[in-house]
């Protein structure tokens, strides 16, 4: 009798675990987040099919925005939303690139996502089950403009049910003709310790300028005071490492983005 249960009893151990696994945790291979490369974008070549089985099928409207219908300013940021629907866990990947796979534009994780790839892509960092899961990020535009930018998304929905997705915005045509702008000028550039701007204001309201890095991060408000008519030069320390910034002026309700290197 006792060499009965001897056997039994591991056995018993055994089927328990077996029964066990199928419950509770994530369907999701991967449910602390996508490894980098998987948006099914051209460079990428692949989706979450490729980890979870099944078949990737297209959907549309999964990546959304808050970028105007009059398409991205260069250098500003925005609000990218990413939706899945349906039964089962869900994860996915979202990355803006080029054809042949480099990063367009800089990526911020929000609440809910992670960066990966060195901050290439975005991914969950923990499943959502329910029927809608949706996941909030910023992008910065790149500093100079380069026209069309498309987003790639692989979403994995439960098992073996992989959607591949798109989203495609277009730079800015608004305010680009240079009577929009307002008619700056910046010297030395490059500059080195302190910059000066001279600036013509139309007609009585505020200016603000700040200085912003090329991930978009702004690293010093110069400016932000009101202003009769007229014309005026104004000159500013500035003490930050060497390279690339962009110098953002907004007079009145007209806004100009000039690129600056400090040396």
């Amino acid at each position: 009798m006792k060499k009965y249960f001897t056997i039994l009893f591991p056995a018993g151990a055994i089927l328990f675990v077996i029964l066990m696994a199928g419950f509770g945790g994530s369907e999701l291979r991967n449910p602390g987040g996508a490894p980098p490369g998987y948006t099914n974008s051209p460079g990428d070549g692949q989706n979450c099919s490729h980890c979870m089985g099944g078949t990737a099928a297209a959907v549309t409207g999964w990546i959304t925005s808050n970028i105007p219908a009059s398409g991205y300013v260069p250098g500003s940021t925005y609000t990218i939303t990413a939706t899945a629907t349906g039964s089962g866990d869900k994860g996915f990947e979202v990355s803006p690139q080029d054809l042949s796979g480099n990063l367009l534009g800089t990526l911020t994780a929000g609440t809910g996502n992670k960066l990966v790839g060195s901050g290439k892509y975005v991914t969950h960092n923990a499943t959502i089950t329910g029927d809608i899961a949706t996941w909030n990020f910023q992008w910065t535009a790149p500093a100079t403009g380069i026209g069309d930018v498309t987003f790639y998304g692989s979403f994995i929905v439960g098992k073996l049910n992989t959607k591949t997705t798109t989203m495609t915005v277009s730079q800015s045509t608004v305010g680009i003709d240079e009577q929009n702008r307002p008619e700056i000028t910046i010297f030395p550039n490059p500059a080195h310790q302190s910059l000066t701007i001279s600036f013509p204001v139309q007609e009585p309201g505020n200016v603000k300028i700040d200085l912003i890095s090329p991930k978009g991060e702004t690293v010093q408000n110069l400016m932000k005071e009101p202003f009769q008519a007229g014309a005026f030069i104004r000159t500013f320390s500035i003490d930050h490492p060497a390279g690339l910034y962009l110098l953002r002026t907004n007079i009145g309700e007209k806004e100009k983005i000039s690129t600056i290197i400090i040396q």
